[in-house]
């Protein structure tokens, strides 16, 4: 080996060492992990401003059933909707925007995992990937957007950190990396968080009248079908005067029966809190006709076909004139502001939560017969879940204004008629203060006024009741307005829907006029009839200054006055009252005694002289 050549090879092995030190040096270095870089930075740094958020989608998954559940509010025209439950208005500003404000700012915190295999152990899959055919570990999307669409959050939210009740495992929808993060915000999906459950939002105190109809439709004669051939059984009605007064029922036998006050407080408490769980949209014409009129008007078939679909039916009532009508009777009930709410029983239906909620494709074959439960047994089988199902009843309700519950309107005060011959006296104010003395003394000294001071002194009564009148008239004509104006508003917001709710509040609703009676238990020991036994000793049963007689008087009597003044006239609600008063001034005006109370011998046989 000449030299060059020796030169050469120990230049080759000198850069081949040195190439395999560098490869040494290189794989020895360790390997910068991705991820960490953006632990304690926030999510979405650009997301500022909560206003901006114009909806909100929460999409969830149940491991148990297999379904995807998707929610979302949106502010649309001018109001909160809710897309996803046929654009039913939600009470969504106030929890959109404290949702909003809890996602300003959130950071990422310790990485979990940056690896897509470990999505499923903390249940940070996202519930919307298709491609993903895993059933178990799908979390909640929970995405924000600014009018638009443009998302401003999108987060998948998994499970929760253990024994860290404020953090769960989250990543971005378009990155693999988890973190623990601190969040805390509400993620409801659920349809009555969302919206004002209580479907009449009527005021207990203020209700006056409840009338419970029983009764069923004959659906191949179209014909309204009474459960008995008394109206008093087909027809229950409560009344009560204002809210501190008790409940009395119509054509209750007192004598011998009295309310179940339990089972009428119960059916108050259900009508305040009628809890909505679902809907359905009517059709454009029905609900049209009712924010106009206040009723139900079908035009089309379509509509009947809407109405008769949900239970609800134009039936003959007992004078043959078509009516609303539905399958299960009505209950109306009036408050003291003159709004009258009638709600109708429809179809009874069973299914999901999601199925209540928005309705599903089998349920026009439930719907077909009440009560049928083939359907419901199929789903049931399909679902394989019986806890998952629920019975539920349509309602559909509309409102009516009717001033005679806001209580009488006042009547006017007829002004006294002027006596005959009567002279003005214009300068009447004006006249010497000892002149007028004199004739007040002269006045009460006969006790008897002149024409024209009689005159006078009615007509200041006159202007002082007509004034009451007028302020009295003027509160009545606004409570008219009020109230015609709530049912306006209350029909706006009842037309466009049908409700569902549980069967437990139809139920508790439909109450039979036998159960909110019971018998009076009879006790041993009752008293006797009236008349029977005579008064105790000493107690005569006429007042005593009636039935015990006067010595004559030395002097001159007095003019008699009545023992019981005259009723006004014109005053309402009075007329029993009156009738009453002829029988007390008849047995005011005998001086005889009753026989108990003459056994004592009178004073007056001793003293003759007096």
């Amino acid at each position: 080996m000449n030299e060059t050549t020796r030169t050469l090879t120990f230049a080759g092995i000198a850069a081949v060492a040195l190439v395999a030190a560098y490869i040494t040096d290189r794989a020895s270095q360790p390997v910068q992990l991705t991820g960490y870089e953006n632990v304690g930075k926030e999510f979405y740094p650009d997301f500022t401003d909560p206003t901006q958020a114009k909806s909100l989608r929460v999409v969830s998954y149940n491991e148990d059933l297999a379904t995807l559940k998707v929610f979302n509010v949106e502010y649309k025209d001018g109001s909160w909707i809710i897309p996803s439950h046929h654009d039913y208005p939600a009470d969504a500003e106030d929890e959109l925007a404290e949702t909003a404000t809890s996602l300003v700012g959130v950071v990422r915190g310790a990485l979990e995992s940056r690896r897509k295999s470990d999505h499923e152990r903390f249940g940070v899959i996202d519930p919307l990937d298709d491609s993903n055919t895993n059933l178990k570990g799908r979390g909640q999307r929970l995405t924000l957007s600014k009018e638009g669409g443009a998302p401003l959050v999108d987060f998948i939210v998994g499970k929760k950190v253990p024994e860290q009740s404020d953090q769960y495992y989250v990543r971005k929808v378009d990155e693999d990396a988890v973190y623990r993060t601190k969040l805390n915000v509400d993620l409801s999906s659920e349809f009555s968080d969302w919206i004002e459950p209580d479907i009449l939002k009527v005021d207990r105190d203020r209700l006056v009248e409840i009338m419970i109809s029983h009764y069923s439709i004959d659906e191949a004669q179209q014909k309204i079908v009474y459960e008995s051939d008394k109206r008093e059984e087909n027809v229950t009605v409560l009344t009560r005067k204002n809210s501190t007064t008790p409940w009395e029922m119509q054509g209750l036998d007192t004598a011998t029966q009295k309310l179940n006050t339990a089972d009428v407080n119960q059916l108050v408490n259900t009508l305040t809190d009628l809890k909505l769980q679902g809907i359905r949209p009517k059709s454009g014409d029905l609900a049209a006709g009712l924010k106009k009129s206040g009723s139900l008007k079908p035009k089309t078939q379509l509509d009947l076909f809407d109405l008769q679909s949900k239970g609800f039916v134009l039936a003959r009532g007992p004078q043959g004139t078509p009516q609303l009508a539905s399958n299960e009777g009505e209950v109306v009930l009036a408050t003291n502001e003159g709004v009258v709410y009638s709600l109708y029983f429809g179809e009874i239906f069973t299914g999901s939560t999601l199925d209540i909620e928005v309705g599903n494709s089998n349920e026009k074959q439930d719907d077909s017969k009440s009560g049928d439960s083939k359907p419901a047994e199929k789903k049931e089988s399909e679902n394989g879940n019986d806890s998952a199902l629920k019975t539920s009843r349509y309602l559909l309700v509309t409102a009516s204004f009717d001033p005679s519950f806001l209580g009488d309107p006042p009547q006017k005060p007829e002004a006294p008629e002027k006596p005959a011959g009567l002279k003005e006296k214009p300068d009447a104010d004006k006249a010497e203060p000892d002149k007028k003395e004199a004739d007040k003394k002269e006045t009460k000294a006969d006790e008897t006024p002149t024409p024209e001071a009689a005159y006078e002194n009615a007509m200041k009564a006159y202007q002082s009741q007509l004034k009451t009148y007028e302020r009295k008239l003027k509160e009545y004509d606004d409570k008219v307005v009020k109230g015609s104006e709530l049912a306006q508003k209350l029909n706006e917001r009842f037309a466009n829907w049908y409700y569902v709710i549980s069967a437990n509040s139809f139920e508790a609703l439909k109450l039979k006029r036998k159960a909110l009676v019971e018998p009076i238990e009879k006790t041993e020991g009752d008293p006797a009839k009236p008349g029977a036994a005579t008064p105790p000793a000493g107690k005569p049963a006429s007042p005593p200054t009636v039935n015990k007689p006067e010595p004559a008087p030395a002097k001159k009597p007095a003019p008699t006055k009545p023992a019981v003044k005259k009723p006004e006239t014109g005053t309402p609600g009075r007329e029993a009252d009156a009738t009453k008063k002829p029988e007390v001034e008849k047995a005011a005006s005998k001086p005889e005694a009753p026989p108990k109370a003459a056994q004592t011998p009178e004073k007056p046989e001793k003293t003759p002289d007096n």
